[in-house]
């Protein structure tokens, strides 16, 4: 187990959950916030990858087909998209697997 150090005054919030009753400890607090922290990205990414698919019309493997065959007929602002889109990707694996 790896630890980070954290400077005291970091823990004051969340030491005023654990007095109201929200949570027993610093460790469950910590994990619930991460949780919802990770639940709210999901949606957050979830709904971009949307808005692309709507602007498209396709889902992103699609579109990555698309990019990579027209490589020489260069589109900037599909090929911005894409760099954009996969980040949105990535990012919803990635919380994904915290949520």
């Amino acid at each position: 187990m790896s630890y980070v150090k954290v400077h005291r005054s970091v823990f004051q919030p969340i030491e005023d959950l654990i007095k109201t009753g929200l949570y027993k400890n610093e460790q469950e607090a910590i994990s619930a916030l991460v949780h919802d922290q990770a639940k709210y990205k999901v949606e957050l990414y979830t709904k971009k990858i949307k808005e692309m698919e709507k602007k498209y019309n396709m889902v992103f493997s699609d579109f990555e087909a698309k990019i990579k065959r027209t490589d020489n007929q260069e589109n900037f602002e599909e090929w911005d998209d894409y760099i954009l889109w996969e980040s949105y990707v990535k990012a919803l694996q990635y919380w994904s697997k915290l949520a």
